[in-house]
């Protein structure tokens, strides 16, 4: 059994997959409460800066919680399109960055969770990769889109029929997953940026999401892009964040985002 935990520290939100004999398994009340703890994120905003999502003991998310689900009867669309679907997208919606922090194994919908972040930062030795081959199930939480985006057709096809998984220290090479650290050095690694996010520039930082978000989902022209930064660069101009960075930089000091 899991719980979903939510726990603000200031400028930091913290949302927690506590259930770590179930290897932080979810199920579709899981993902109710998932969403409902991302929702008071979103309102806590601007006042929470940045939004960590990690799982308690030694794995981050080992996928869907089928210790209790009939398979004859299993509504698995309803529960990917109605359940699951809404949690990614309301990560993906918050207007500040999101950071998985990734040990042990993130499988299935436990990789849903953590590719829905902005940064995915691992331990050299978690695990990602396809374990559906086992169940006779597909791929799905979105993998399909971040395997083939970041490692091509013929290493998405091998990780999913042969079910072999890549460690952290592989998918920081491939693309998978931001950066990764040894294990022991995770947790430390994290607090670090967590505290330097907090001390940006908001505002930008809240362009900057929706702005990459689009580019990889619609992949515009370079013309088009190139235009539409500069539309974007002048809102960020006419942001406080934006004039004491100048200053800050003209007067060779450190700034201070407010």
């Amino acid at each position: 059994m899991t719980e979903i935990q939510l726990k603000n520290r200031g400028r930091i939100a913290e949302i927690i997959l506590d259930g770590p004999a179930s290897r932080n398994a979810l199920d579709a009340d899981n993902l109710r409460d998932l969403a409902a703890a991302v929702a008071k994120v979103a309102e806590a905003v601007p006042s929470v800066r940045v939004l960590l999502i990690r799982g308690e003991g030694k794995v981050f998310c080992s996928g869907r919680d089928i210790s209790g689900v009939d398979a004859e009867t299993d509504d698995a669309h309803a529960f990917l399109a109605e359940s699951f679907a809404p949690v990614f997208q309301a990560i993906r919606a918050l207007p500040i960055p999101v950071i998985a922090q990734v040990q042990g194994a993130a499988l299935g919908l436990g990789f849903g969770v953590a590719a829905a972040a902005d940064i995915i930062f691992a331990a050299d030795d978690a695990k990602f990769g396809s374990p559906f081959a086992a169940i006779g199930a597909m791929l799905d939480s979105g993998a399909h889109h971040v395997f083939l985006d970041r490692v091509g057709y013929h290493r998405t096809m091998d990780l999913i029929v042969t079910g072999d998984f890549m460690t952290g220290a592989e998918a920081a090479v491939a693309g998978i997953v931001s950066r990764a650290v040894p294990a022991a050095d995770l947790s430390e690694f994290v607090e670090a940026k967590l505290e330097k996010i907090v001390s940006g520039p908001a505002e930008a930082f809240a362009m900057e999401k929706g702005f990459v978000q689009k580019i990889a989902d619609e992949r515009p022209s370079m013309a088009d892009l190139l235009a539409e930064e500069a539309v974007l660069q002048e809102s960020a101009r006419q942001t406080p964040d934006y004039v004491e960075g100048f200053r800050a930089f003209q007067e060779r000091r450190a700034p201070n985002f407010e």
